[in-house]
Parts: structure tokens; sequence; C-alpha cells
């Protein structure tokens, strides 16, 4: 498959994730190509202050229908935790993915 394939893919069937105070959408429309992106996964960022964990932002990330096959490839089999804790798999959604939307 190749990253310059014109066809278009189905997006991965998600749900509106809610993170903290945010609900983030199961899909949007990039502003930049107008191309549908699914939610890829939500978070947050924040620091520890005297104790008590101080939410700075959340953010989502969404992806191409393109990414879940690409991934796929090296990364199929592979359970939850040892995604999660995968820089190279992380490292990968990143660099390997042509088209990526981050909502903050």
């Amino acid at each position: 498959m190749s990253w310059t394939t014109t066809w278009a893919m189905s997006l991965p069937s998600v749900t509106p994730l809610q993170v903290d105070t945010f609900t983030f959408p199961p899909a949007v429309t990039s502003l930049a190509s107008s191309k549908k992106l699914f939610l890829g996964g939500a978070g947050v960022r924040g620091l520890e202050i005297e104790g008590k964990f101080v939410i700075v932002t959340v953010i989502g990330i969404y992806l191409q229908a393109i990414a879940v096959p690409s991934l796929s490839v090296k990364w199929k089999g592979k359970n939850a935790k040892e995604l999660t804790e995968s820089i190279s798999f992380f490292h990968q959604i990143i660099t390997g993915t042509k088209l990526i939307y981050v909502e903050v």
C-alpha cells in the first residue's frame, strides 16, 4: 500500500471520548486538506504541584484511515500494555502518518 494511494478508506468506528471536561468527537475534517480523520487517542498533560495533579491541557490526536493498516504491519498482535509502553510505537504514529491533526 502506497502513501500516494488516492482511493478512499472508510474510517475506523470510534466513539466520542471525554477527557476531563472536554469531549473529543470521533471524527473531524481537516481544514487544511478537507480529509476525514478519526480520533486515534486523547489524554492530558499536567504537573504535580504540592502533591496534587493539575491538568494543563487535554490533547486529541486525529489520523487518516491509512494509519491503521500501515501501523498493523509491525504492531499486529501486540496487547494494549505493550503498545502504551513502546516509544517506538508512538514514534511511528507521529512520523509514519501522512496526515495528522492535533486538537488542544
